[in-house]
């Protein structure tokens, strides 16, 4: 996939692999499709401003301690934007869809915690009763005691510190690495309720251990969302296989709570806190199983964009996917991936052999000027 270095902010990149032909229950995607932060751009930060945020997230920040760092006062110890990003291939050969750079900590001194707003619609869609939440991303710890670490939706910032605490009692629902005995970090869920420390309920045996680098991992948390009165459920999983979705039972810890409605709807931040060294990249928050595994579908091999060209001059943008012969398709767009009601063409036949390529000019369409554009296509 051609990374683009145009005026678009190349989230436009990123959202060509993560497309699903059912559904948009993708509602947050970050692929770290930024600049690299580190030596060779002079003291950039991740979260120094340039980090406009991902699909359904605004700009991110960095926090040492509660201080959220700026070009003239970087964060201590921060993390960066790599040079390069993480992939992932199941036990079956199934390989994870990825795009970008990916997130980065190298000193093992201090602690880091980044946030990006939640776009309300997002929030809401992921946090409805009677639905179900999924999380994953891609982690690898880098060594030494192992990691410290907490990702997830809250209503409150966290600060950067040893505990993942929140600046302010709030609440949140998370996944967890953290320290149990000596070297072993163990996996965990995480949920802070009306609290700025969590509670958390841990799997029996450790996956991270040091001294050595892991591992690349797919890590995910699910979280069923029920009316007041009927305890909400929380698990977390290591993936291994992308076309299952795991089974409830099979998860390495799980926790109830029980939460109203408002409350699921004031997680509007999502966070992550960094204590040791490591990647973390490919986060995805939707609300299936197959939205945040890049669009797999059990026993079929997913309608994806495979390539996605742009042509500055031009504003001329060309998309790529795997397609059937007899099929027909749809292109959609988005600005903010929530709302997909508008179309780029329909009626599109499958070109012969099994890929598709069709071209079109964004200024028919008066998308030029737009810095952040996400396509989808769909069978017909």
């Amino acid at each position: 996939m051609t990374k683009l270095r145009t005026p678009f902010n190349a989230a436009i990149a990123a959202s060509c692999l993560l497309v699903n032909p059912a559904s948009a229950d993708l509602l947050i995607y970050e692929a770290f499709e930024y600049d690299p932060t580190t030596e060779i751009n002079e003291n950039g930060f991740f979260g120094d401003g340039n980090q406009a945020g991902g699909g359904g997230l605004s700009e991110w920040s960095q926090i040492t301690n509660g201080v959220v760092g700026t070009p003239a006062a970087p964060p201590n110890n921060e993390g960066d934007v790599a040079d390069e990003g993480v992939t992932f291939t199941d036990a079956g050969g199934n390989e994870l869809p990825v795009a970008g750079n990916a997130y980065e900590r190298r000193n093992r001194v201090g602690q880091v915690a980044c946030f990006a707003p939640i776009d309300a619609n997002a929030t809401a869609a992921l946090t409805a009763d009677n639905s179900t939440m999924w999380m994953t991303f891609l982690f690898q710890d880098f060594g030494f005691s192992g990691p410290d670490f907490g990702i997830g939706l809250h209503s409150e910032k966290m600060i950067g510190n040893d505990n993942q605490d929140l600046e302010a009692p709030g609440f949140g629902v998370g996944f967890g690495i953290v320290s149990t005995a000596g070297q072993d970090r163990n996996i965990g869920t995480a949920v802070y309720d009306n609290a700025a420390s969590f509670a958390r309920q841990f799997e029996e045996t450790p996956t991270f251990n040091g001294p050595a680098d892991s591992e690349v991992f797919l890590l995910a948390m699910k979280v069923n969302w029920n009316p007041s009165g009927t305890p909400d459920e929380i698990f977390v999983f290591i993936v291994d296989d992308l076309t299952t979705e795991p089974d409830e039972a099979d998860a390495l810890a799980s926790d109830t709570f029980d939460w109203d409605l408002p409350t699921q709807q004031s997680l509007d931040v999502l966070n992550f806190s960094d204590t040791q060294v490591g990647y973390v990249d490919e986060i995805r928050v939707g609300t299936s199983f197959g939205d945040v595994v890049g669009g797999a579908i059990v026993g079929a091999k997913p309608l994806t964009i495979t390539d996605i060209t742009y042509t500055g001059e031009s504003s001329e943008v060309a998309l790529t996917w795997n397609s059937s012969a007899g099929t027909n398709y749809i292109v959609k767009y988005s600005t903010d991936l929530v709302n997909w009601d508008n179309d780029l063409e329909d009626g599109i036949p499958a070109d012969d052999g099994d890929a598709t390529t069709i071209t079109f000019d964004l200024t028919d369409f008066g998308l030029e000027a737009e810095t952040k554009i996400f396509f989808r296509v769909e069978e017909e």
